[in-house]
């Protein structure tokens, strides 16, 4: 690597830091460099992103080491319910995600899978019939009355906040790593994770993965929720 880059140095004089902010990357290289221009800085921390010697986990936000992103497996049932979304409503905003991807990070495993489908709020209804026309366990959230293992293996259908943090992947939309942490411990139906279990569970995926705080935080403020979420992230380790 050019030596215009000075990872080196960099590593050594940030070493005590998790998280370094554009403003810090900006001083370490005006120290030899008085009138390097902001694009210069820019393109290289860029290069430096690109190359796995950073990651962005921020806004102007930045921590050593190679970015992991999450992304699960889309199985035929996420294939086939993006399918029948795309014929049926072409022009909505959805996404979709297990249940079952929180055992990844979670210390207590349930044994059980809940597929939950987020679309615009006005097609809600419209979208679970929809979905009952094609599999047989299908739940609007309104109706939810009891524990989540009571609806096991049911696909349940949510309104999707405006923009909500989503990626396409196969033709078809997941909710990123950081909607499902957000949901996790602000959404009424996941009560039953929002005890200790939460912390376990914001770690394991900032240990795991690459984890954009401030969408978390954006989002988070779209449900009113900013606080909820600030708090918890204040709680892990790579702060």
């Amino acid at each position: 690597m050019s030596n215009k880059f000075d990872i080196g140095r960099l590593q050594e004089q940030f070493s005590h830091k998790n998280i370094i902010s554009l403003e810090d990357i900006t001083a370490f290289y005006r120290e030899k460099e008085p009138s390097i221009p902001k694009t210069t800085v820019s393109w290289r921390i860029y290069s430096l992103v690109q190359q796995g010697e950073l990651q962005r986990v921020g806004r102007g936000k930045y921590s050593f080491g190679e970015t992991r992103h999450y992304s699960p497996k889309i199985n035929y049932k996420m294939k086939k319910i993006g399918q029948l979304i795309k014929r049926k409503y072409p022009f909505i905003n959805y996404c979709q995600w297990e249940l079952s991807s929180v055992n990844m990070f979670s210390q207590h495993l349930i044994n059980f899978n809940i597929h939950f489908v987020d679309v615009e709020r006005d097609v809600v209804e419209s979208v679970y019939y929809g979905l009952k026309e094609s599999f047989s366990k299908v739940m609007h959230i309104k109706n939810l009355y009891d524990n989540l293992s009571e609806f096991a293996d049911s696909i349940i259908v949510r309104p999707l906040v405006t923009d909500s943090p989503v990626e396409k992947k196969e033709n078809t939309y997941i909710a990123s790593l950081e909607k499902m942490l957000v949901d996790l411990c602000t959404d009424r139906e996941f009560i039953s994770f929002q005890g200790n279990e939460i912390y376990h569970i914001f770690q394991n995926a900032f240990d795991k993965y690459t984890v954009n705080k401030q969408t978390m935080l954006r989002y988070g403020g779209r449900k009113n929720k900013r606080e909820e979420v600030d708090r918890i992230l204040k709680t892990i380790n790579r702060q």
